[in-house]
């Protein structure tokens, strides 16, 4: 059965792997408009993405607000474009001449309603493509637009699927997660990323969607065209001035930074400028095909709930936490002597903790498991290495999470184990998303469980690889974990890879660690703890390490440990500063609930064939 859904899954995913133009090359066209001057911008524009096509670009996008400006509340109509409208008209006959495509943001008045949005066009060889309008607005939006009420459209050109977000759109991950899973090749991204200086009006409310979007074209497995203005623009509705940073930057869809601008400063602010790379269409994400191929969306209920403004499942209580997150050298499959050598690494240490993170399979190290040999490694709770490391809780006084092979009932599983300070299990968890060796002799957990703890707050764990199913992510933050446990037995080879944002655009502490768990604490707002064997390499980005929330601001960089056998002791205090852009209320009081139920849908189920299918459609299996 399992090997029948694999290969409907494959088959879905070929559906949609249609054969375009391979290499296509494309643009991220910096642009600074003047607000309230329609016409003036839009003659810059047709002079700047004409250059553009001159140059070879097949795509080109530009910033967000680059028709209309920003930063002003509308009264004349003429200060607003419509789509189709002035803009679209005046890009159309570029596109023509050119058989290109032109993604452009601006203030988009309904023709019908009066209502405003942030909007976006697609324009292509044959006019107007189709339109976007933002769904997730920060503060400051909501005096001017509306909340978009397209849903995620993604547009089948002759050069891929092309998806649109704007800007804020990057704060939650389904926004991102959606577009992909309605198989967009490409992710076009208007921006409008400033860095305010502390002292600035809406100081405490900036975010750097430039920054930000860095780390998720692998993860999201889609190529990602990110631009975004530069330099000093006058707001005249709050009264200064604002430094864009530029940092535009075009992604391939496995990650890979293939081009990006100058960054802008306060003291040297640079000029708008036009970036190209050539992106393959045809390549595959690997990411993103593990992604779609393992993901279990019946587990995701939870995305179509309202969490109202008070929610009784929320803690914001403030708890400290000295962690040990315990990374050594295994000799595999030697469970006493791995045992020993933890013990010791925790002996080690002298200062005061309360948690110890032990990393994948704890104790039996990095065997490869499988149907031959899993009767010979697996344990039954209360087993010799669950009995070890309840010892280990119990002899330092501390909470424990470690994780083993089970057996129960004949069945076998990936299992992680809490337990509190007097050895006592707290909580367990049964790996839900297997990879496929692990399919061949385990059975999968079918609950994502939050362990709620007095001395600690709200704990969730992820193992291993699952760290590559971004849902989980959502899924925990919205059952409100505070910390997210992850046992490693990472390679740095398989997926994921080192962060890697445009120098200038964050401090160098913040430019760390790998980028899906450096995402995984941003998306959740949960600190996140990941522990991992000692290798003989020197990459940094696979050692053990806590991430924190905000950590693109710079604000609690990630905590890696030394490239050594250590109990690596990281400490922070949870919901101790509700100040910045986001935190878990924001996040999920904020989010767009309503849009959230393709993520939960069957893949096979007629209904989601429907929505990806019909993929610019807003409405969803209507009629159904």
């Amino acid at each position: 059965m399992i090997k029948i859904i694999s290969l409907c899954l494959l088959l879905l995913i070929n559906a949609f792997s249609v054969v375009y133009a391979a290499n296509v090359k494309v643009a991220a066209v910096e642009f600074n408009p003047v607000a309230q001057d329609v016409e003036g911008n839009i003659r810059k524009i047709v002079a700047a993405v004409t250059a553009a096509s001159e140059n070879g670009a097949r795509l080109m996008v530009l910033p967000e607000f680059s028709v209309t400006g920003f930063g002003f509340v509308p009264e004349n109509p003429n200060d607003l474009d419509t789509i189709p409208g002035r803009a679209t008209a005046a890009i159309e006959k570029v596109t023509q001449k050119f058989n290109s495509y032109v993604v452009v943001g601006m203030y988009e008045r309904d023709t019908v309603t009066g209502v405003i949005h942030n909007a976006a066009a697609l324009i292509g060889p044959k006019g107007l493509v189709g339109k976007y309008r933002k769904n997730q607005l920060p503060t400051g939006d909501y005096d001017v637009a509306a909340p978009g009420n397209l849903g995620f459209p993604v547009f089948d050109t002759e050069i891929g699927r092309i998806a649109i977000l704007i800007c804020f759109d990057d704060s939650r991950l389904q926004s991102l997660l959606i577009p992909s899973l309605r198989s967009a090749d490409i992710l076009a991204m208007p921006i409008g990323s400033d860095m305010m200086p502390k002292f600035e009006k809406m100081s405490n409310g900036n975010h750097s969607t430039i920054s930000n979007i860095a780390t998720l074209a692998q993860w999201t497995g889609m190529h990602v065209i990110a631009s975004n203005q530069t330099g000093l623009l006058s707001i005249p509705a709050f009264g200064l001035v604002d430094q864009f940073t530029g940092g535009s930057t075009i992604w391939d869809n496995n990650g890979k930074q293939l081009s990006h601008s100058k960054v802008s400063t306060w003291t040297k602010p640079l000029p708008p400028e036009t970036i190209y790379a050539t992106i393959d269409t045809s390549k595959k994400s690997e990411q993103k095909t593990f992604w779609l191929k393992h993901r279990r969306p019946e587990l995701y209920q939870v995305y179509n709930l309202y969490k109202a403004p008070v929610d009784p499942v929320a803690n914001n209580t403030q708890n400290q936490i000295s962690a040990l997150l315990v990374q050594y050298e295994p000799i595999n499959g030697n469970i006493e002597a791995n045992a020993k050598k933890v013990d010791a690494l925790i002996e080690n240490n002298q200062n005061v903790f309360n948690l110890a993170v032990l990393p994948f399979n704890s104790f039996l190290g990095q065997v490869t498991l499988n149907q031959n040999n899993i009767h010979q490694f697996a344990e039954s709770l209360n087993g010799k290495s669950y009995t070890l490391a309840a010892n280990l809780a119990k002899k330092y006084r501390t909470y424990l999470l470690f994780s083993m092979p089970e057996v129960n009932d004949g069945k076998y599983f990936e299992t992680a184990i809490l337990f509190d300070f007097n050895g006592k299990q707290v909580g367990i968890y049964r790996k839900s998303h297997l990879n496929d060796s692990e399919q061949s002799w385990a059975s999968a957990g079918n609950s994502l469980p939050v362990f709620n703890t007095n001395d600690l707050g709200r704990i969730a764990v992820m193992l291993n690889d699952e760290v590559r199913i971004p849902e989980l992510t959502e899924v925990y933050a919205l059952n409100r974990a505070d910390l997210i446990l992850i046992p490693a037995a990472y390679d740095a080879k398989q997926y994921g890879s080192e962060v890697n944002i445009p120098k200038g655009l964050v401090p160098d502490a913040s430019n760390r660690g790998m980028n899906i768990w450096f995402d995984i604490a941003k998306y959740a707002q949960a600190f996140t703890l990941v522990s991992n064997y000692q290798h003989d390499t020197n990459k940094e980005f696979e050692r053990s390490a806590v991430y924190a929330l905000v950590p693109e601001e710079g604000y609690s960089p990630p905590n890696i440990a030394p490239n050594k056998e250590i109990a690596h002791q990281v400490m922070f205090t949870t919901h101790t500063n509700n100040t910045l852009w986001i935190n878990q209320q924001s996040l999920v009081v904020g989010r767009r609930y309503d849009l959230a139920t393709p993520l939960t849908l069957d893949m096979q189920s007629p209904c989601f064939k429907e929505w990806q299918t019909n993929s610019t459609s807003k409405e969803l299996c209507k009629g159904e």
